[in-house]
């Protein structure tokens, strides 16, 4: 599993969030302008990319901040 050695990184997991973040920005935005392309599907398609970005982005700063924490003794 070379995705999770990547993703250990928590820096490397708050870029994957916003990564995915921006791709659901931007698929909102393109389903939004062509109506044969809303749908149940894409209801679906948003609500997973928001959900990666929002738990990379969580879970990488969650990360960092205990890893601050060890370092420092506490």
């Amino acid at each position: 599993m070379a995705l999770r050695k990547w993703i250990k990184n928590p820096d490397d997991q708050i870029r994957l969030g916003l990564v995915f973040l921006i791709l659901a920005s931007l698929s909102s935005w393109a389903f939004r302008r062509d109506p044969g392309l809303s749908g149940p599907w894409s209801d679906g398609v948003l609500g997973f990319l928001y959900g990666v970005a929002v738990g990379g982005i969580l879970l990488g700063t969650w990360k960092k901040s205990r890893r601050g924490s060890a370092a420092s003794g506490s």
